[in-house]
């Protein structure tokens, strides 16, 4: 059974006797009050905090400095235990020990003990060589001793010991061997002993004599170091740093290892794959060294230092062809064993942090990185993980060095691969291109990339270039609102030219029909990304695209034809004239103007795109603008346009009717609104779907017969068409909450459902049972037992036709039923982009008579839409009309009478409302004061019944008329007052009634503030 070890304490006290012999733990003797202070010390210096290790130094300092008879022998037995105390790997021992060993040092050469530089190694020689007790020393002790001998050189050299005037090139010499002994011992000791002479050499404020130096490249180079990657660190260190000095020939061409004539040794020494024996034949006496079992796994100190050098000489040919010799080539090439590309990844990384950015061109060397992209493909790969720093060191340099990130991204793209490529290269990739700069070069590398992709098969170069617009796009997409955008115009013109034009020059492989529709797709995305900048700027951009087509309007891959040609012709010249009337001093005329453009611009890129009806619909644009600014069918027909182009699936179109909704709000007629509001009131349903093409139809015979309304057809049937493909972007509820009995059964008759799951299979059943002659399933088992089921070959094969006829018919069934649910999936999308563009409406023209108008038709959709999103989106569309309103104490004026365009539906309500409320007054008040018919509209459509959200929406609007009715006239409070009382006794006395209770509530609170507005 082993012994039990002695507590470090024991060891401790045992240091400080006389001679520091081991003293066995039986034997007690009193520890005197100072042993007991210095063994606190010992404790502070072994600690983890470097607060305590500094100030337990400072204190053992104080103790040793004290002028007394013993303090040569105080000082004796402090170097002793603070040498044994290096080689404990406990704790901060080493580092705490260390730095007390060499302030000891200091004071032991400068006092009266006079210690030797050669004394000071022969002593940490003795007292770190393991004991060989019954001839068994472990591993792990030999290797404690190992490190403990090289920090107490490493404290001898921070001591000045070397430093000093009086520092005899033969003291240097000895501590220089007992270095040097230990490096040859191991590689990771040489590497260790080449990092501490590394950080002397550079450390501040001390003087190296010139026979010190000799003395350290002599014996470095007698023991066969000095074509080592730590004797090539030291080497340069001493070359660059002491020039007065001059170094032993023949080890290096011209005494610079980084001269090319040495650039095949130097890549053999910092691989470590020179001839180990090589120097020690040619060096008498030379230790020779042992071949490392493996290699290392983390790069040696002396990269750092090799490319600190380089970077100094400014050299890009020199660093480009170190580079490819040293690292690129031998580290990355496609034979290259993982562990060396492991430590290829690691001093990419490094290059990445600290090399100029003129520089980073050559570093990001096409083999590194086709490494890292190829390794971060697949989890499984042996590099994988290994790959992610040099990544994350890209974009961290990208970050703090924009001009690093342009070269850096520049080389990666040229390098890209056709295949997919993981989350973190992309993002990667994409935080590059976020804060890279300048952009101007890139985008010309984006143009050259697209054109050569450096691919010869034609899918993978399609893959390429359907890769780099994909970024092209994300650069637009992050970097539009940059203040300086000289890099975009360029880039759009590149986007317009691979999508529309034959490119001129070298392109390898040819651009196929599918590579153009993927930058036409990118090309349009960009612009909707463009369309969030201000007007001016998004008509800026426009142009810029339309003006390229323009000019390659001979070259174009598909040719237009001849009405395509002259409606592009007609547009351009309105778009001049638009230009021409610009006025400094009407803003509202400007902003017209520039949505016109807008718009024209879009139009013609529609027909270059040659998209179904878009020549049509570009004279339309046309015919719009030539009108008069007052003509009510203009503005009603480009609403139409509007909404068809809401209809689509682009967030081009889309964000392109709200600019332009925008700019022409305040013209917008009462007729056009209404074209808006009656797709707010369209069943959510196949027959809601085809009731809009119905509209459509009867409209366009109607214009067959009256050819001044042809241009409007066109444009109301674009609307149907489009209508059909919008995109799904907010999910459809089923039912919503807010549907009781009365509007359900409202819906239900609309909506033409299908039959249910249930009475679909009832029906399947009976006829598949009718077809076989034998009873359903709910009959009883006798039933099911019949002949039925013992049927000939003839009898089955005259069954078929009519099997055949039922499944068809079920199969048919179950088509429409999805036909039912696309059909309401895309007139819900249609209402909520609606409400988009009534969105900016009321934003603008809160205080117009006609908003009005929408007030009971979004308060009716909040209760009649299936779709959740649908009703709150209607809801915040009036809370934002509200706002707007108190906001600018503004509030729209009631007209004369009743606007002409309230909706069939509206008139119902209001109808309906009216006689509900008879007797309450007399009819000639009522006429005159359309606000109370709203008021009572309002009212009756709380009856209805329905959600929170509907109920809010019916409270709010109602709050909302009778500010309005209350500003005007301060008595109207009593009137409306008296409804809300009418109601609420309707509600007590009606146990159905589906009023919610908290519009009373809401309007108690209401009443309570006085004034009301």
């Amino acid at each position: 059974m082993p012994g039990t070890k002695r507590p470090f304490q024991a060891d401790l006290d045992s240091a400080n006797g006389p001679d520091g012999d081991a003293v066995h733990p039986s034997r007690k003797r009193k520890v005197s009050e100072a042993d007991a202070e210095l063994s606190e010390i010992f404790n502070g210096l072994r600690d983890e905090l470097p607060t305590v290790r500094t100030e337990a130094t400072l204190n053992l300092m104080r103790k040793l400095a004290v002028k007394t008879p013993e303090q040569t022998q105080k000082i004796n037995n402090a170097i002793t235990r603070l040498i044994k105390g290096v080689c404990s790997s406990s704790k901060g021992a080493r580092l705490g020990f260390s730095l007390a060993l060499s302030e000891v040092l200091r004071l032991a050469r400068k006092g009266e003990a006079k210690v030797s530089v050669g004394q000071m190694v022969e002593k940490v020689e003795a007292l770190t060589r393991p004991s060989e007790r019954d001839g068994k020393v472990s591993g792990e002790e030999k290797r404690n001793y190992a490190i403990g001998r090289r920090f107490a050189f490493q404290a001898i050299l921070q001591s000045g010991a070397l430093s000093e005037k009086t520092t005899e090139e033969e003291e240097a010499r000895v501590v220089f061997d007992a270095v040097a002994e230990l490096a040859a011992e191991k590689d990771w000791l040489r590497s260790e002993c080449g990092l501490m002479l590394h950080e002397w050499l550079k450390a501040p404020g001390g003087e190296v004599k010139a026979g010190v130096l000799k003395a350290l490249v002599e014996v470095w180079a007698a023991k066969g170091l000095v074509k080592t990657p730590e004797g090539v660190a030291l080497w340069l260190t001493i070359r660059t740093g002491f020039e007065g000095f001059k170094l032993p020939k023949g080890h290096w061409h011209h005494n610079n290892p980084l001269s090319s004539q040495e650039r095949a040794m130097l890549t053999k020494v910092l691989l470590k794959t020179a001839d180990d024996s090589t120097e020690a034949a040619e060096t008498e006496g030379a230790v020779k060294k042992k071949s490392a079992g493996t290699r290392d796994s983390i790069p040696s100190f002396a990269w750092s230092v090799v490319l600190a050098h380089l970077y100094e000489q400014n050299n890009g040919k020199e660093f480009a062809q170190f580079w490819e010799d040293c690292v690129a080539k031998p580290m990355f090439s496609a034979s290259s064993k993982p562990e060396r590309k492991f430590l290829g990844l690691q001093i990419f990384t490094k290059a990445l942090a600290s090399a100029p950015a003129e520089l980073l061109g050559k570093v990001t060397h096409a083999n590194i990185i086709r490494c890292i992209l190829d390794q971060r493909v697949k989890p499984d790969r042996y590099l994988f993980e290994a790959a992610k720093p040099p990544l994350n060191q890209m974009a961290s340099r990208a970050k703090s060095d924009p001009a690093a990130g342009a070269e850096i991204v520049r080389q990666v793209l040229t390098v890209l691969p056709a295949g997919p490529l993981d989350k973190l290269t992309k993002a990667t990739i994409d935080s590059m291109l976020a804060v890279a700069a300048p952009l101007e070069p890139l985008v010309q590398t984006f143009h050259d990339l697209c054109l050569r992709p450096g691919v010869s098969d034609t899918s993978e170069a399609e893959k390429k270039r359907r890769m780099l617009a994909d970024f092209m796009l994300e650069m637009v997409r992050t970097r539009r609102n940059d203040e300086s955008k000289k890099w975009l115009k360029p880039l759009l013109k590149h986007l317009a030219e691979l999508a529309y034009a034959e490119v001129e020059g070298d392109v390898s492989p040819k651009l196929t029909e599918a590579s153009r529709g993927v930058f036409r797709e990118k090309l349009m995305l960009a612009l909707g990304h463009l369309m969030d900048l201000p007007l001016e700027q998004a008509v800026a951009h426009t142009s810029t695209v339309v003006d390229k087509l323009h000019s390659a309007r001979k070259s174009l891959s598909n040719e237009l034809d001849k009405d395509a040609s002259s409606a592009i012709k007609a547009a351009r010249a309105q778009i001049a004239s638009a230009e021409a009337k610009k006025d400094a001093d009407d803003d509202s005329a400007n902003k017209v103007n520039l949505a016109f453009r807008l718009l024209l611009g879009l139009g013609i890129l529609q027909v270059y795109k040659q998209e179904p009806e878009s020549v049509s619909v570009l004279q339309d644009i046309v015919t719009c603008y030539s009108s008069p600014q007052d003509d009510g069918d203009a503005s009603t027909m480009l609403v139409e346009l509007l909404l068809s182009f809401v209809s689509k699936q682009s967030s081009l179109f889309r964000k392109l009717a709200e600019q332009v909704f925008a700019a022409f709000a305040p013209d917008v007629t009462a007729e056009a609104l209404q074209s808006m509001i009656d797709i707010l009131s369209q069943k959510e349903s196949l027959a809601g779907q085809q009731e809009l093409f119905k509209q459509g139809d009867e409209e366009e015979e109607e214009d067959d017969e009256d050819d001044d309304d042809d241009e409007a057809s066109d444009v109301e049937m674009e609307d149907v068409d489009d209508a059909s493909d919008v995109e799904i972007v907010n999910g459809v509820v089923a039912s919503a909450d807010n549907e009781a009995s009365a509007s359900a059964s409202d819906s239900a008759s609309d909506t033409s459902s299908p039959p249910s799951n249930e009475d679909e299979e009832a029906a399947f059943d009976r006829k598949l049972a009718a077809a076989l002659g034998t009873a359903g399933i709910d009959n009883d088992a006798a039933a099911s037992d019949s002949d039925g089921s013992d049927m000939d070959d003839d009898q089955m094969m005259a069954l078929e036709p009519h099997l055949t006829t039922i499944f068809a018919e079920r199969k048919k069934g179950s088509h429409t039923k999805q036909d039912n649910k696309d059909a309401k999936a895309n007139i819900v999308n249609f209402k909520n982009r609606v409400l988009d563009l009534l969105g900016v409406y009321v934003k603008s023209q809160y205080a117009s008579p006609l908003v009005l108008d929408l007030l009971h038709p979004l308060v009716t959709l909040t209760r009649t839409t299936g779709s959740q999103p649908t009703a709150k989106k209607a809801c915040d569309l009036l809370v934002t009309l509200f706002n707007a309103c108190k906001e600018h104490k503004s509030y729209p004026d009631a007209p004369a009478m009743l606007s002409t365009s309230t909706s069939e539906s509206d008139s119902n309500a209001e109808e309906e409302a009216q006689g509900e409320e008879e007797g309450s007054d007399d009819e000639d008040t009522v006429e005159a004061s359309p606000l109370y018919l709203i008021l009572m509209a309002i009212h009756a459509e709380m009856m209805h019944g329905g959600s929170k959200v509907h109920a809010t929406a019916c409270s709010r609007t109602s709050q909302f008329l009778a500010k309005i009715l209350i500003h005007q006239d301060p008595e109207h409070w009593t009137r409306v007052n008296a409804m809300y009382g009418e109601l609420q006794a309707r509600w007590r006395v009606d146990v159905g009634s589906k009023v919610q209770g908290s519009v009373f509530n809401d309007w108690h609170s209401f009443s309570m503030q006085r004034g009301g507005v």
